[in-house]
């Protein structure tokens, strides 16, 4: 297991790494809307949903998982009803082909977020 760090994606506040790597697969540990360099997360619920797939995204992009080898991504929400805009948004920043995913509903999150967002995505180097 190798862990994956980046300065594009906020340090974990636990005791996890951002990812790992074993063999090609990367697994990506949740991440939340929080920007990588204030520290700051956006009061807006779209603006929440950007930062937190830009996160990830970063974290596969770190990894070596280009756009197309996100194999599962499973989104938490603590507001179903903001389904539609996290579908809208989660579209046009992960293209085609997309990926399998769950989308749950969650009674609170970490620091109160609206979105917390995983995924396993394939190494292509």
């Amino acid at each position: 297991m190798i862990p994956v760090e980046t300065k594009d994606a906020p340090v974990p506040s636990g005791p996890y790494s951002q990812a790992v790597i074993s063999g090609n697969t990367v697994y990506v540990s949740g991440q939340i809307p929080i920007d990588p360099i204030d520290r700051t997360i956006p009061d807006g619920t779209e603006d929440q949903i950007r930062t937190a797939i830009k996160n990830l995204i970063s974290i596969l992009s770190a990894a070596g998982v280009e756009s197309g080898h996100v194999l599962q991504v499973i989104v938490y929400l603590t507001d179903m009803d903001d389904f539609a805009m996290m579908n809208s948004v989660y579209a046009e920043m992960f293209g085609s082909p997309c990926p399998a995913r769950t989308c749950i509903g969650v009674s609170s999150l970490p620091k109160g977020v609206k979105i917390m967002i995983d995924a396993v995505g394939e190494r292509c180097h």
